[in-house]
């Protein structure tokens, strides 16, 4: 049997429309509504584990979930 290896691609991320969360965390911007508000409910779910009561997870959740929509709204206005 012969061995073929493969390269792996690299992906330029460069040019992709990404928002970035205050913690650093890139989200990928794609053209479906349901899909980045799920995008942003799993990132805001993320930021809420680090806190141990419901309003401390609420208040966290509510502003990432702002900051976000802020933003990607603002990315969205420049295309």
């Amino acid at each position: 049997m012969s061995s073929i290896t493969r390269k792996k691609k690299k992906v330029d991320n460069a040019n992709l429309p990404v928002v970035e969360c205050f913690c650093g965390a890139k989200i990928l911007l794609v053209p479906n509504v349901k899909e980045m508000s799920r995008a942003i409910d799993a990132h805001a779910e993320v930021h809420a584990k680090k806190f141990k009561t419901k309003k401390e997870k609420d208040d966290e959740a509510e502003k990432v979930r702002d900051d976000l929509i802020m933003k990607i709204l603002e990315k969205a206005s420049e295309a």
